[in-house]
């Protein structure tokens, strides 16, 4: 009888033992915020992280892990973009990214950039998975101008944490999704020209209206 209590004990405690290791391995959300994806040099306006979520998952990619986190920015569900893969990003024209890793594989940069020739607004989210977690952040009604000159430099970093020390997990995909997506053309210069006069003939207009006053 006391040799089965033992065992049993043991058996409880190693139980035990591999919890706790689980427990402590487990991932934690840490310091991860809107603030660690810049686009333009704006923080993005919202951030969801989900434990366990690939979003490079299935061939549309996987919207799950912010589920209803982004709904209060805009209607409609979000779209496959983009998926990064080794050789790069596909054509996706107009738009195109670039995206590159800092040594270590927990922060760098990226890029946005409009080839056609219309104005495009949408609501833009960019995922990453790391360590089994995935997060993404939204970048709201984000205006993309056309034109290379007009290429929107972006950084990224990953804050959450894994295992017991507490460290931040490399990039392993990225995934990128739309919503909203809206173009319009851009205006002529005769426009402009035209609005200024108008403008102006409005301000002289005003100014007699106040003298006679």
């Amino acid at each position: 009888m006391n040799d089965l209590m033992k065992t049993l004990r043991q058996r409880c405690f190693a139980a035990a033992a591999i919890a706790a290791f689980a427990l402590n391995a487990h991932a934690a959300i840490g310091s991860a915020s809107a603030a660690d994806v810049t686009l333009d040099g704006a923080p993005a306006d919202a951030f969801a992280y989900q434990d366990g979520w690939n979003p490079h998952a299935g061939p549309m990619g996987d919207t799950s892990g912010f589920g209803t986190a982004f709904d209060a920015f805009g209607t409609g569900d979000f779209t496959l973009l983009a998926k990064y893969e080794d050789s790069g990003f596909p054509d996706t024209s107009p738009l195109t990214f670039t995206f590159a890793q800092a040594p270590g594989g927990t922060s760098g940069t990226w890029s946005v950039t409009n080839t056609g020739s219309d104005i495009i607004t949408l609501d833009l989210v960019f995922a990453i998975h790391a360590g089994n977690q995935g997060g993404a952040w939204l970048f709201d009604d984000q205006v993309i101008n056309p034109g290379a000159t007009e290429t929107l430099p972006g950084t990224w970093q990953i804050l959450w944490t894994v295992g017991n020390n507490g460290s931040n997990p490399a990039f392993s995909n990225l995934t990128l999704f739309e919503r909203d997506r809206v173009t319009t053309p851009v205006p002529e210069p005769g426009t402009y020209t035209m609005l200024l006069a108008g403008l102006v003939v409005t301000g002289v207009a005003m100014r007699r209206r106040n003298r006679a006053h």
